[in-house]
C-alpha cells in the first residue's frame, strides 16, 4: 500500500509541473538568498580586515591627532629623539573613480624608506615602474586584480575625485602579489608617496597618523605619551580588530535578517503550495480513506513530497547562491570600503 500511495503522490508532482516548479522556486529562493548573503558578507568582511591589517602592518602603537591629523613636525622630533622607536608616517584617504561605477578606493600615503619594519608589498611581483612612485607627482601603484576590475594598466591614468575636486593619478605599476591573502588585502587600495598622498587629499604638512614599534613595552609607551604634543595621541593598535567588529556588526546583521526574511517568504510560499495540493487532492483522499488507507500513512505522504521537494530545491539552492555570492561579493565590498 506504501509503494502505492508512493506512486500515486510521485503521479501527482508530475501532473501538476507549475505547481511543483513554484514549491522549488521557493526553496531554492529562500535558501540561495540566505547562503549567498552569508558568503558575500563573510568574505568581504574577511577581505575588508585583511585589507584593515595590511594598512596598520606590523605597528604596536600609532600617534593619532583626530580628524585634522598631526603636523609633520611630530614625526621629524620622534626620529631626533636619542631613544627613537621605528616609526613611519602615514597619509590616508579615500578617493572616487570618476565613471563606472564610482568605485571608492583607500589612498595609502606612505614613506618607502621608514616601511620596511611595517609593511611589505614585495611579496611576488609587480608590473611597471614602482620607483616612479618617488620620482614622479601624482603617481600612484594598485592591486593588479584591481586594475582589472577598473580596466586600468600600468602607465594609464585614473581620474578620481576628492571631497568634489577633480584630480589625475598616473598608475606607475601594477603589485601582483604571490600569496592570496595579500592580493584580497590590497583590494580597493592605492598606495603612493607621503607628498603625493598629501597633495591629492589636500593635507600638505600634515599627517594622519605615525605608526610606531615600541620594544621597551609600556614603559617606552608612557615616556613617549609624556612627551606628545596637545592634540596628539598614543593609542595601541591591538584595538583596531575590535573596531572593526564594532563598525561591520551592525551592517552584517541588517544582511542576515534580510536573508532570513527572504527565508521566510519562501517558507510561506512553500506552505501555501503544499496547502493547495492537498485541498486539490481531497476527493481523492477521501476515497482512499474510505478503502483502508489510515490518516497517518495520508499524513507520512505528503511530509514525504514535501521532504523531497525540500532536498531538490536546498540543493539547488545552494548551487544558485553559490552563483550569486561571486556577484554580490564586490557590491558589499564597495559599500563596506
Amino acid at each position: 500500500m506504501r509503494a502505492l500511495l508512493a506512486r500515486s503522490s510521485l503521479r501527482h508532482l508530475g501532473g501538476h509541473p507549475w505547481l511543483t516548479a513554484l514549491s522549488l522556486l521557493g526553496i531554492a529562493m529562500g535558501v540561495a538568498v540566505v547562503v549567498s548573503i552569508d558568503l558575500a558578507s563573510g568574505s568581504a568582511l574577511r577581505a575588508f580586515e585583511q585589507s584593515t591589517d595590511v594598512v596598520a602592518g606590523r605597528a604596536t602603537h600609532q600617534i593619532t591627532g583626530g580628524t585634522s591629523g598631526l603636523p609633520e613636525g611630530v614625526y621629524t622630533a620622534l626620529k631626533l629623539r636619542p631613544d627613537a622607536p621605528d616609526a613611519a608616517p602615514v597619509v590616508q584617504g579615500f578617493v572616487q573613480v570618476e565613471g563606472g561605477n564610482q568605485r571608492t578606493l583607500t589612498l595609502l600615503g606612505l614613506d618607502p624608506f621608514a616601511e620596511a619594519p611595517f609593511r611589505d608589498f614585495s611579496t611576488g611581483g609587480a608590473v611597471g615602474d614602482v620607483g616612479a612612485l618617488l620620482t614622479r607627482p601624482g603617481t600612484v601603484v594598485m592591486g593588479a586584480k584591481t586594475a582589472r576590475s577598473l580596466g586600468v594598466k600600468a602607465g594609464d591614468t585614473l581620474p578620481v575625485t576628492v571631497t568634489g575636486l577633480r584630480r589625475e593619478l598616473r598608475v606607475s605599476a601594477l603589485l601582483t602579489p604571490s600569496q592570496e591573502t595579500t592580493e584580497r588585502a590590497l583590494e580597493s587600495l592605492l598606495i603612493a608617496d607621503i607628498s603625493t598622498a598629501q597633495e591629492v587629499l589636500g593635507l600638505e604638512g600634515r599627517l594622519t597618523r605615525v605608526d610606531l614599534r615600541l620594544k621597551g613595552g609600556e614603559a617606552q609607551a608612557a615616556a613617549l605619551k609624556a612627551s606628545l604634543p596637545p592634540g596628539a595621541e598614543l593609542v595601541q593598535t591591538s584595538g583596531r580588530a575590535g573596531t572593526v567588529e564594532q563598525m561591520t556588526r551592525a551592517f552584517r546583521t541588517n544582511l542576515t535578517a534580510l536573508s532570513l526574511l527572504a527565508l521566510v517568504v519562501g517558507m510561506f510560499l512553500i506552505y501555501n503550495t503544499m496547502t493547495f495540493s492537498v485541498v486539490q487532492r481531497r476527493g481523492m483522499l477521501g476515497r482512499l480513506r474510505a478503502v483502508g488507507v489510515t490518516r497517518g500513512e495520508l499524513f507520512a505522504v505528503v511530509l514525504g513530497e514535501a521532504l523531497l521537494l525540500g532536498i531538490v530545491g536546498t540543493a539547488a539552492g545552494l548551487l544558485l547562491g553559490i552563483l550569486m555570492a561571486s556577484g554580490l561579493v564586490g557590491l558589499i565590498t564597495r559599500t563596506i570600503n
